[in-house]
C-alpha cells in the first residue's frame, strides 16, 4: 500500500536529470520545448482530470482491484518509451501513465485511511509521503546513471517495467475494507452532504503548494546544467542530494502534527521562501544544491500537512472523493509549475528571476498564514484526527 505512491514520483524525478539531453534530441522538432515538457508533466494533467472520478471507480470495482489493475497497465505504458522514437507515441505512452497513477495515489491513500486511524493514521499518512520522498531521491540518482548508459535518455524508462514486481505485495497482503476503522465525533456527518466549502479551499492550497513542490524537482537539472553540471550523472547526484530535504521535511511534520496547522504551515513557507531565494541568487552548483535541499524541507512538511488536514475532516463515506480531490489538486499544481516558471522566466529575463520571484510570493502567503495563525480562530485549528473506538 505505501509501495503504491512510490510509483508516481517515477513520473518527474526518473526523467528529471535526462531531461536536458532530451531537449537535445528533439531540438530540431517543430514545438520540441512544448512536447517534452509535456513528456513530463503531461501524465500529470491526466492524474489531476481523472482523480476526481476515482472515486466512482473504487466505488464499483474495489480498491484492491483498481490497485491491481493499475500497477499492471501502469508497467506495460509506463516502460514503453524505451523502444519507442517518435514524440507523440512516447507522449501518449506518459497519457496511460497518468491514468494508471490517478488511480495508484488515491487508492493508496483511502486504503491507508481506512486502514488505520489516530496517531497511527497521522503516522502512516507521513511515512507514506515520506517514503515516497526516499524513492525519489533514489530514483534521481539512477535516473541520471541509468541516462548515461548506452540507450541515453530511453533507459530509465526500464524502471517502470520492473514496478511489476510490487503485484504479488498487493495481491497477498492487501483487503477490501469493508466498514470505517473510525467514526467522527457526530455519526449523522457521515450521511451529510460532502463539504465542499469547508475542503475545496484546502485543494486550492494544495495546488499552489504542488506548484513551489516542483519547482526543484523540473527546474533544478536546467539550473544545474547552467551554472557547470553537464552531465547526466553529476545533475542527477546533485539532484537526490537536494531530494533529501523531502523527507526531513516529512519527518518534521509527523514530529510536530499536534502543533496548530497555521504554525506548521507558516514554516513551511518560510523554508520554501529561503530555498528558493538562495537557488534563485547562487553563483554555484553546491550553493544551489543547498537552497534547493531547504525548499525541498518545506515541501515535506507543507505536502502532507494538507493531506492530513483533508482526510481527518472527512467521514468513511466521503474519502474517495476527498482523495480523489487531493491528488488532482497536487497533480493540476505538478502539471502548471513549468508552465508557470516558464512564463515568470520569459517575463523576469530567466530561469533563476522566475525562482526567485516564486521565492517572493512564498514570503508572503507565509506572512499571510502567521497573520491569520495568530488571530483566534487561526490559533486553534488543529489537525485533530479521530481516534479509533
Amino acid at each position: 500500500m505505501t509501495s503504491a505512491p512510490w510509483m508516481t514520483v517515477f513520473g518527474v524525478v526518473l526523467l528529471s536529470p535526462v531531461l536536458p539531453f532530451m531537449m537535445k534530441e528533439f531540438a530540431q522538432h517543430p514545438n520540441a520545448q512544448v512536447l517534452v515538457t509535456t513528456v513530463l508533466a503531461g501524465p500529470a494533467l491526466i492524474i489531476a482530470l481523472l482523480s476526481p472520478f476515482v472515486g466512482v471507480l473504487v466505488k464499483r470495482v474495489g480498491r484492491k482491484n483498481a490497485l491491481i489493475a493499475a500497477i499492471v497497465v501502469y508497467a506495460i505504458a509506463g516502460s514503453a518509451p524505451v523502444w519507442l522514437n517518435d514524440i507523440y507515441h512516447i507522449i501518449a505512452s506518459r497519457m496511460i501513465v497518468g491514468a494508471t497513477e490517478a488511480v495508484l495515489t488515491a487508492v493508496a491513500t483511502v486504503l491507508t485511511v481506512d486502514y488505520f486511524s489516530g496517531r497511527a493514521r497521522e503516522r502512516w499518512l507521513a511515512f507514506q509521503f515520506g517514503s515516497a520522498s526516499v524513492i525519489a531521491v533514489i530514483a534521481f540518482g539512477l535516473g541520471g546513471a541509468l541516462g548515461g548508459l548506452a540507450w541515453g535518455w530511453h533507459t530509465p524508462f526500464l524502471v517502470y517495467g520492473f514496478m511489476i514486481l510490487l503485484l504479488p505485495l498487493f495481491i497477498f497482503f492487501l483487503w477490501e475494507p469493508t466498514q470505517p476503522i473510525d467514526r467522527l465525533p457526530d455519526e449523522a456527518k457521515q450521511s451529510a452532504p460532502f463539504p465542499w466549502l469547508h475542503i475545496a479551499p484546502l485543494w486550492l492550497m494544495t495546488m499552489l503548494s504542488s506548484i513551489a513542490f516542483y519547482v526543484v524537482p523540473v527546474q533544478l537539472s536546467f539550473v544545474l546544467n547552467s551554472r557547470g553540471l553537464a552531465t547526466p550523472e553529476s545533475i542527477g547526484l546533485a539532484s537526490a542530494i537536494a531530494n533529501l530535504g523531502v523527507p526531513l521535511g516529512s519527518y518534521l511534520f509527523q514530529a510536530f502534527a499536534r502543533q496548530p496547522v497555521m504554525r506548521l504551515l507558516t514554516s513551511g513557507l518560510v523554508l520554501f521562501a529561503a530555498g528558493f531565494a538562495i537557488v534563485a541568487a547562487a553563483g554555484t552548483p553546491q550553493l544551489t544544491v543547498v537552497g534547493a535541499f531547504i525548499a525541498c524541507i518545506g515541501g515535506g512538511l507543507v505536502i502532507p500537512l494538507h493531506l492530513t488536514w483533508i482526510m481527518s475532516r472527512l467521514p468513511f463515506e466521503q474519502r474517495g472523493l476527498g482523495a480523489g480531490g487531493f491528488s488532482g489538486a497536487f497533480y493540476v499544481g505538478q502539471f502548471f509549475s513549468p508552465i508557470v516558471a516558464g512564463i515568470l522566466a520569459a517575463g523576469a529575463g530567466g530561469l533563476d528571476a522566475a525562482i526567485g520571484i516564486l521565492g517572493w510570493t512564498a514570503a508572503a502567503a507565509a506572512i499571510i498564514a502567521l497573520v491569520y495563525g495568530l488571530t483566534r480562530l487561526g490559533g486553534t485549528i488543529r489537525l485533530e484526527l479521530a481516534e479509533a473506538k
